[in-house]
Order: C-alpha cells, then structure tokens, then sequence
C-alpha cells in the first residue's frame, strides 16, 4: 500500500490536509504536487496550469479537500473536465480524489488521461505505474516506470528499483539506485544506500556493500542521530 500513499500525496496540491485514519493506512512516499517528484519548473506549470476562468472552481476543489470531502472533489473535478477536457489538472486531481476512496481503476484511466494530454511529461506515468505495481502487476508497472523516467521523472527510480528487486533483477536494482543517487539529498540517500549495501551482499560484492554501509552510517551520524533509530547498522 506505500505505492497508493505516493500517487494519493503526488496529487495532493499545496494545499494541506488531513486524510482519514483508514486512507493512511492504505497509503508512504511522495510528495506536495509541485515538487513530489521532482519534475522540471516547465514541466509542472504545464501540467498543473489552471485556465484563469476555472480559478474559482480550483479554489472550491482545494476547500473540499480540505474538508475531506473526496466525492465533492470528483463531482467537482468532473464539472471542470466538461468545461475544459483538455486540461490535466483536474484529471490528476480526480484521480487523487479516486484513490483516496480506492477507485483504483478509475484513478488509473485519469493518470492515463493525463500522460495523453501532456505526453513530455513522465509524472503521470510513475503515478499510474504505482497502481499497477500496488496491484502485482509489475511488467505494467515497470513499462510506467521506465517510460516516466526517460521524461525526466527522475524519482522514479525508487519505484524501479523497488520492482526489479522483487523480482530478483539485482543488477539492475543496482543499476537504478546508482542512477538515483545524485537526484536526491544527501540525508535522502540513506535508505536507498542500505538498499544496494543489502544487495551488493546478495551478489557477493562484499567491499562494495561495505562502502555503501559505511557512507550510509556516516550520513546518519551526520544528521545528528535523529536517524539512528530507523535503521538497523
């Protein structure tokens, strides 16, 4: 279910909310919408860009949000499609709302709207290939993936290695955490390092996966130990 909590927060907006106990529980990845998964400042002013004459419905769509109202925000992200369908904000918007009420398959056919609509942008993709992977379906989910990532939704490496892995892929595993590397924070590398330290063990690279354990355990010393707790060194 951490592969739902990343689409649901990719659509959030920069509005914040709260979500439901249960939704939590569905729900552990990404992002506020504008920088979830590291897009391009283009690439997200053109696929969150709200036509000036459906502001005032956008605003309506955040306040439902807000209030936790998701089959408010479909009826309401619906109304916005009819007036203007070629526009990928509210199709990404409904699809959150979708999977918020866990309308997989609906969430999916808007993710797919929206990679028609803005076809350069890889954000919907790695959101759609979420469900797909969510669901086991992980040929589909690594097509997503690969796709979104070649458009620059570089983030999806994560969600790349996570599948490759799974399925005993431990050299491409490899291959798209090293690649995912410099996309990220220093402080964000330290799960990903024990990652490919772990794996590195599994192929027998006992000198590599000690490198990697021991830049990971510096990089938690180096935060102050605030990260101690959370990893097992």
């Amino acid at each position: 279910m951490k592969v739902l909590q990343s689409a649901i927060r990719a659509c959030s907006g920069q509005c914040s909310w709260s979500i439901p106990l249960l939704v939590c529980l569905l729900i552990s990845l990404l992002f506020s919408i504008n920088t979830a998964f590291g897009l391009k400042a283009a690439d997200e002013r053109e696929l969150w860009y709200c036509p000036p004459h459906l502001a005032s419905l956008k605003r309506q769509i955040d306040n439902q949000y807000k209030n936790e109202n998701f089959d408010t925000v479909v009826a309401l992200c619906t109304k916005a499609i009819a007036i203007s369908p070629k526009n990928s904000l509210f199709y990404v918007r409904r699809a959150d709302a979708y999977l918020i009420l866990g309308k997989l398959e609906l969430a999916k056919a808007d993710f797919t709207a929206a990679a028609k609509l803005k076809p350069t942008i890889g954000w919907p993709l790695v959101a759609r290939g979420r469900i797909y992977d969510s669901q086991g379906k992980d040929a589909l989910a690594l097509a997503d993936y690969n796709r979104g990532i070649a458009l620059g939704c570089l983030p999806g490496y994560k969600d790349q290695a996570r599948v490759l892995e799974r399925n005993g892929r431990l050299e491409e595993t490899v291959v798209s955490l090293t690649k995912l590397m410099p996309t990220i924070g220093p402080l964000e590398r330290i799960p990903y390092l024990f990652q490919r330290a772990n794996i590195y063990e599994k192929l027998g690279k006992k000198d590599l996966a000690k490198a990697d354990k021991k830049l990971a355990n510096d990089l938690v010393d180096k935060s102050g130990g605030q990260n101690a707790d959370r990893y097992s060194r």
